[in-house]
């Protein structure tokens, strides 16, 4: 895998967009795509369609190329039938939560990772992770989707998409390791499990959105790696840095010249760390907070019953059966991941 990762922050002309994506592409070299079975692994929020038409366009020569994503709720008639005309009869366009899963074994951790904080006997990490099919089944996988910043999944991170190819259980058990300080393990954990490669990834950041609370953002950014720990390092540099709970974040610390051996001459950018932190308004990273240290937690209520209620959404099980069919949250459980409020939309949040 390369080391580099370009960020290339569009200007103000009516092309600066085509002309980001073209300089993008070019500085990508993309071979061996000669029968390989590629998943192009796409947003519950629509991409712009040039970013995807550039991407499978780039992925000509290989013998079947899929577009997926875990809910295609967001993507209207048109946009589907574009992104189906696109793949003309090369592969499908498939959305991963009404498909089947597939059972992959967990590789055997060390002795050592395995203790590592774990503080109750019935808690293990994962043994099985119930993947998408057409990720499962995948020789390579591309990352295309919007920036979309969560300050407790990470999402920004291009390995954190696998949350989106998980089964609903396995994607809770990834979670529920949060608690323990274990969640990016668990993570890489189930990522493992996978024998498909990551070829590379495209976060649009032209919006970015902060996932768990809805924020939006104007930035001017697309940032491109085919490394993911460096592309989930620039996703942290363009947010300010300020993350919580993040599998990757010291990767990214180093990255942003914070930690002990941080260090920045390393970054392929044609924009400068401090221009990319100033892109984000001030007060897009002002939430909640989450633990009682920094003033309580914030108390998370459902107004009505959901359709398709799951009490396995919560990661920490603080989530159950109200009496009058309305979930409760049980404030001593919630730790404030904002996860529920993702999936439906009949949660809210407040202060005390």
């Amino acid at each position: 895998m390369s080391e580099t990762v370009m960020i290339e922050a569009l200007g103000h002309g009516s092309d600066a967009r085509g002309h980001a994506l073209d300089n993008v592409f070019n500085w990508m070299t993309i071979r061996g795509l000669e029968g390989k079975r590629i998943v192009v692994l796409m947003g519950d929020v629509p991409t712009k369609p040039d970013l995807v038409e550039k991407v499978v366009l780039s992925l000509a020569g290989a013998a079947r190329i899929d577009l997926a994503a875990r809910s295609l709720a967001g993507y209207d008639a048109a946009a589907r039938s574009a992104l189906t005309s696109l793949l003309g009869g090369r592969g499908e366009l498939i959305e991963m939560s009404s498909g089947e899963f597939e059972s992959l074994a967990v590789p055997t951790r060390t002795s050592a990772r395995q203790l590592h904080g774990m503080e109750t006997r019935e808690r293990r990490f994962i043994k099985q992770a119930f993947f998408a099919r057409c990720l499962a089944e995948a020789d390579l996988f591309v990352v295309v989707r919007n920036l979309e910043l969560n300050r407790f999944s990470g999402v920004h991170g291009v390995f954190a998409t696998v949350l989106d190819c998980l089964a609903t259980k396995t994607r809770t058990e990834v979670l529920s390791y949060a608690s323990y300080g274990l969640m990016g393990e668990a993570l890489l954990d189930a990522w493992s499990a996978l024998e498909s490669v990551f070829l590379f990834g495209i976060l649009d950041a032209e919006q970015t959105r902060e996932e768990t609370f809805g924020r939006t953002a104007e930035t001017g950014v697309i940032l491109a790696g085919i490394d993911p720990e460096d592309l989930d390092g620039y996703a942290l540099i363009v947010s300010g840095g300020r993350t919580s709970w993040s599998p990757f974040s010291a990767s990214a610390s180093a990255r942003a010249g914070r930690g002990r051996s941080g260090h920045v001459e390393g970054i392929a950018s044609n924009v400068r760390l401090d221009e990319l932190r100033a892109r984000i308004p001030a007060g897009f990273w002002e939430k909640p907070p989450a633990r009682r240290a920094l003033g309580g937690p914030p108390i998370v209520e459902f107004s009505g019953r959901p359709t398709d209620f799951d009490a396995l959404v919560c990661p920490t099980g603080a989530i159950s059966e109200g009496s009058n069919g309305i979930p409760v949250v049980r404030r001593a459980g919630c730790v404030g991941c904002g996860w529920c409020l993702k999936e439906y939309a009949e949660v809210s949040v407040h202060r005390r």
